[in-house]
């Protein structure tokens, strides 16, 4: 498989673990530690994201770059992508009154190939990125 395939592949399946992970611990947040929906929603966010990070620093991108030095740019990637996220959700239902399905077309569109993007040039990268 080619080395930019292989990586997507393994991208996407660190990805498929996380979204696993999230809705399972937001569910388990909500129902028995009565955490409300938002702050579930965020806990398991963060639960998710300390396994994606992990998942890609070691597996997808094989520990390129300096573990110390991939954290604040993950950090900022993935809040990033948490925060279009979640605008991308509040404009779609409360804005235009859709259902959250139709939200969800345009964040999987966007988020997950932006995120193997900026996670393969600028976050998990052997050398310091510009700027």
């Amino acid at each position: 498989m080619h080395g930019l395939l292989k990586q997507a592949a393994k991208f996407a399946t660190i990805g498929a673990g996380a979204t696993a992970l999230h809705v399972v611990f937001a569910l388990l947040f909500n129902s028995f530690a009565g955490f409300t929906a938002l702050e579930s929603n965020f806990l398991a966010f963060l639960v998710a994201s300390v396994f994606t990070f992990c998942g890609n620093y070691f597996w997808t991108f094989s520990k390129a770059g300096k573990f110390v030095n991939s954290i604040p740019r993950f950090v900022a990637l993935s809040s990033t992508c948490f925060a279009v996220n979640q605008t991308i959700v509040f404009i779609v239902t409360h804005i235009f009154h859709m259902p959250l399905w139709i939200a969800m077309i345009p964040v999987v569109a966007f988020i997950p190939p932006f995120s193997f993007w900026v996670s393969k040039t600028r976050v998990f990268v052997t050398h310091t990125p510009p700027g």
